[in-house]
């Protein structure tokens, strides 16, 4: 019979950060604006999607191998966040959240200085890792450093400025590229990353801890694994088919990792990751409708600018701007929907935000050819005040509902839940896009009609198609929500500790 696991001991926000009563004030926002800077620096990586045609020119590649770049980041990040979560918890917050700043820190600048593509492919896994030490450790440090009945507002600030470096990253990359090339996008990260680096050492605090036990390596290889071969078989199957032989292959990696990982973790002492949080009320189905939310939302990144520069014939610029006024209305609302979940129990804000979300998709099915630029501006504003609303309540649930001793696992399924969504969503999608463009483009041609018209005419139906589609998966986040609403109206069953969160 397998020994039982030893009970980790919960620790207060108090443990972490100790401040007297005249200063505490200042310490928190101090300790704040050091760790939404992390968020802020990680979300500067979409200028790297704006150089990938300056890097196939200077590195002498094409633009299918030059993608990787961006599929080696996210499949490590991704595969490494509950493993970082976990040795985060254990080691110490603010310890690996200065050495997630140090490594992302190193990373941009080799990957500056690179003369060949093979070194950019391996420095980017380097900076994976930095990005998924800083990804899991900002929540964590952030809902320690605030009491339950500010933290609300604090972590929608830390979600509105991580949205921020996204607007900044998106405007800023283009011109960076544009006059100093594509190395400056990396390069110009390191100051920040120094910056916030000493800010974080002067302005956050952790109390020593107790020597952990040994740490689970063969859970994390496993889970490694079987995450990243998943992202795989999502991103090549939807690229190069889901029957090629290889492609099911990685399938099959995934679910046998899957299933190694869950039996490793029961029968070691200290897992990775906590499979009684699987019963936890609110966690579970938390996390599956952030994903869905997210799997929805990011049609609006790689369709409809299709459909913006094909089907209505407007420039880059007219582009750019719906995209980053998206971001834009999730800065501004982000607080808002943070402090809002401060005056209310944050489910009821979740499940408001993902109906303006299931409206604003279904509203996009609307569109036609004969739609304008100030139509689909209208559309983009609800979506950025949906996912906005949604992403700062959403992060107060999932910090509130794990134990205190595992805010970095709570911080990683955060991250866990925004990553897959948008992976699944280019993949899955992507291909239900295509599917429906080539069935209208069929039944257009057996019209009669030639076939480089008929595709043309087909991009509308199957654009509309897919934003159903998505509707739909918004409004099955929508029920996904109701869940998790208090037993009783009025109340907030939610709260850390409250008995009603595990069955």
């Amino acid at each position: 019979m397998q020994p039982p696991r030893p009970r980790k001991q919960s620790r207060m926000p108090s443990d972490d950060i100790t401040t007297d009563a005249a200063s505490i004030n200042i310490q928190q926002w101090l300790g704040l604006i050091a760790a939404s800077m992390g968020m802020f620096l990680t979300s500067l990586d979409i200028t790297v999607n704006v150089a990938l045609p300056d890097i196939t020119r200077s590195l002498g590649t094409d633009s299918q191998t030059v993608q990787w770049i961006i599929i080696f980041y996210v499949g490590s990040s991704t595969g490494l966040q509950l493993s970082l979560g976990n040795a985060a918890d254990r080691y110490g917050l603010k310890r690996f959240y200065l050495l997630g700043l140090v490594i992302y820190a190193l990373a941009v600048l080799l990957i500056g200085l690179a003369p060949i593509l093979s070194m950019v492919f391996a420095l980017r896994v380097l900076q994976a890792v930095g990005n998924g030490l800083i990804m899991v450790a900002v929540p964590a440090l952030v809902t320690n450093i605030f009491p339950p009945e500010t933290r609300g507002r604090a972590l929608g600030l830390m979600t509105g400025i991580g949205a921020l470096g996204t607007v900044a990253g998106a405007l800023g990359g283009g011109v960076l590229v544009d006059h100093f090339g594509w190395r400056a996008i990396f390069l110009g990260r390191v100051p920040l990353c120094i910056l916030t680096v000493f800010l974080s050492i002067g302005s956050l605090r952790e109390a020593a801890r107790q020597d952990p036990q040994a740490y689970d390596l063969r859970g994390t290889v496993v889970l490694f694994i079987g995450l990243v071969s998943f992202i795989l078989f999502l991103t090549l199957g939807g690229r190069n088919g889901w029957a090629q032989p290889y492609v099911l292959l990685l399938l099959l990696l995934s679910v046998f990792s899957g299933i190694a990982f869950v039996y490793v973790e029961k029968t070691v002492p200290q897992p990775v990751f906590d499979l009684t949080l699987f019963k936890h009320r609110v966690l579970v189905p938390v996390v599956a409708a952030a994903f869905l939310m997210h799997l929805a939302v990011f049609v609006n990144w790689f369709i409809l600018p299709f459909y913006v520069s094909d089907t209505l014939n407007a420039n880059a610029k007219t582009l750019g701007f719906l995209l980053m006024l998206m971001m834009i209305i999730s800065t501004v609302t982000s607080p808002l929907g943070g402090w809002l979940s401060d005056q209310m129990p944050p489910a009821y804000l979740t499940t408001l935000a993902l109906v303006i979300t299931m409206g604003s998709m279904f509203w996009f099915t609307q569109l036609g050819a004969d739609s304008t630029v100030t139509d689909v501006t209208l559309r983009m504003t609800a979506v950025g005040l949906g996912a906005g609303l949604f992403q700062a309540a959403n992060a107060t649930l999932v910090m509130n509902s794990v134990p205190s001793d595992q805010l970095g696992t709570g911080g990683a399924l955060l991250a866990m839940s925004r990553s897959m969504g948008t992976v699944s969503s280019v993949a899955l999608m992507g291909a239900l896009f295509a599917s429906r463009l080539d069935v209208h483009t069929l039944a257009l041609t057996q019209q009669g009609i030639v076939n480089a018209a008929a595709r043309s005419q087909a991009f509308v139906p199957a654009f509309k198609d897919t934003y159903g589609v998505a509707a739909v998966l918004a409004g099955v986040a929508v029920l996904v929500s109701l869940s998790y609403w208090p037993r009783r109206l009025g109340s907030d069953d939610t709260a850390p500790g409250a008995p009603s969160n595990l069955l």
